[in-house]
């Protein structure tokens, strides 16, 4: 598909984010906490750590991930060129080879209502994220650290918080608020990340559903380009 999901629409996005953000507490939002106030359910999914750990590891072994740069050029440009992601779960849509390399992600993706995306995410040494702005208020993003390196390891800025990855352990951000990524260390992070819907009330939570579903269209893009390579 021409255009990119992060910047099609800019009108409609900006009104529908603001809508969002404000039915949500506003500036008073969380920038990084704890998940499992909001996201009880991805216990289940952590209780398999080692086995989750386990797919992901030989996933990375057997391929090298696709480039952000070659999936959503235009996005990539504002975010990171370099920065690898294999999109397991894509706005409801499973890739079906993910039956096959993650089936421990895909499976709790497919049996949790409310996850929209889950992916892995690689950020190799020397890559940056940008201090950038996440597109959509509809979601909350959900970190699983599955490989940090020791020396050095990375940091995250959100807003005026930070955050450095530990192996096992997990975090819940909201991305709508500016933040950035340096990988200054010798190795790889790897990441699941899980992309929720924003709990809200009742309408707001209507509106984002119905808008999640006609960006359903693009999941196609991001799933063909995670297996292109197969």
């Amino acid at each position: 598909m021409k255009g990119s999901l992060s910047v099609n629409q800019p009108a409609v996005r900006k009104a529908m984010n603001s809508f969002f953000l404000q039915v949500s507490g506003g500036q008073r939002r969380f920038r990084i906490t704890s998940p499992y106030v909001l996201f009880p359910e991805v216990r289940k999914l952590e209780d398999r750590y080692d086995q989750v750990k386990a797919e992901v590891d030989e996933l990375v072994a057997r391929r090298k991930l696709p480039r952000y740069g070659d999936i959503d050029p235009i996005r990539a440009a504002e975010v990171s060129e370099g920065w690898r992601l294999y999109y397991a779960y894509m706005l409801g849509v499973p890739n079906p080879e993910a039956t096959r390399d993650v089936p421990t992600i895909l499976s709790f993706a497919e049996r949790t209502p409310r996850v929209v995306n889950a992916m892995i995410a690689i950020l190799d040494p020397g890559v940056t994220l940008k201090a950038h702005e996440g597109p959509y208020a509809g979601i909350l993003r959900y970190h699983l650290a599955l490989k940090v390196p020791q020396n050095n390891p990375p940091r995250l800025r959100v807003d005026g918080e930070y955050y450095t990855w530990k192996e096992r352990e997990s975090i819940l951000i909201d991305d709508t608020f500016e933040h950035e990524v340096y990988n200054d260390s010798d190795d790889q992070r790897i990441l699941v990340i899980i992309d929720i819907r924003r709990p809200m009330g009742i309408v707001a939570d209507g509106v984002n559903r119905v808008s999640l579903r006609l960006k359903r269209k693009w999941s196609d893009h991001f799933i063909g380009h995670t297996n292109a390579d197969i």
